[in-house]
């Protein structure tokens, strides 16, 4: 994310910063640096990559996403019933009642987890459907603790889970949000040769094992702009335990200081 992630146990974690107390509605873009624990080798700069991470606009629209990461290691969480669930409904429950549409990036091993709930959110027309790869690794190495990609088998993450919105999903959208935002420009190539669009994003809410709303809702606040993407998570469980919450506030804040809600596809007839 423009994004300063650490990973824990396989999953990937959000550290917080300072926030002002006053958001404005146009704030300083947040800083690019990486944290020094395992970060990626690539020297690219992001802005290079070829990733859309946001609108250049003056209306001010947001595009909320949520990622529903799925591990290898998570999956066995939840068989070993160490983790109830990896779902968040109660995510999904705010952003209906409050009629705000969204953009979803699922990995394979969780549409193979929740088959049924993939096929309902596509039928939603709130949401859209993107593709976060089929198990979460990383596909440029270090990549803060994610198990690495083989390069020949980029493309069948990419597919794989691509076979599986086909199989699961009413309609998805062909945009693809890299596993830690761990890419560089070869990457991004050989996923649009796949027909895919690289969707990035330029606000991390930072709800990553945070177990306090407040700061998630500062930190998306802080660093919000038109024609932003922020980057949330779905899945809940002890990974991201107060997504919920803090969306609900997000959302009636950004509503006062005068924003509208959209999805990327939307965006991306801005850029």
């Amino acid at each position: 994310m423009k994004f300063q992630h650490i990973l824990v146990a396989g999953i990937l974690l959000a550290p917080m910063g300072p926030a002002p107390a006053v958001p404005t509605p146009s704030l300083a873009k947040p800083t690019s640096a990486k944290p020094t624990l395992a970060p990626p080798t690539s020297a690219t700069p992001r802005s290079q990559r070829g990733g859309f991470d946001h609108a250049t606009t003056t209306q001010k629209v947001v595009a909320l996403t949520f990622d529903a990461d799925m591990t290898v290691k998570m999956r066995g969480d939840l068989r070993s019933g160490k983790v109830p669930s990896w779902y968040n409904a109660n995510v999904i429950a705010v952003l209906e009642r409050e009629n705000v549409p969204a953009t979803l990036f699922l990995t394979g091993l969780w549409i193979e987890t929740y088959p049924a709930i993939t096929k309902e959110l596509s039928q939603n027309p709130l949401f859209e459907l993107g593709n976060h790869s089929y198990s979460h690794g990383g596909f440029r190495s270090p990549c803060y603790g994610l198990p690495a990609v083989k390069k020949s088998n980029e493309a069948a993450e990419v597919q794989k889970t691509d076979d599986l919105l086909q199989k699961y999903a009413a309609a998805y959208k062909r945009y693809f949000r890299f596993p830690g935002l761990c890419f560089d420009a070869d990457d991004v190539a050989r996923v649009q040769s796949l027909g895919y669009t690289v969707v990035d994003g330029d606000v991390d809410g930072g709800d990553g094992f945070q177990n306090r709303p407040g700061p998630i809702v500062a930190t998306v606040l802080a660093h919000v702009r038109p024609g932003s993407i922020v980057i949330l998570h779905m899945h809940g469980g002890p990974n991201a335990p107060q997504t919920a919450i803090a969306l609900a506030e997000i959302i009636r804040k950004l509503r006062a200081a005068g924003y509208s809600f959209v999805k990327v596809s939307d965006l991306l007839k801005l850029r």
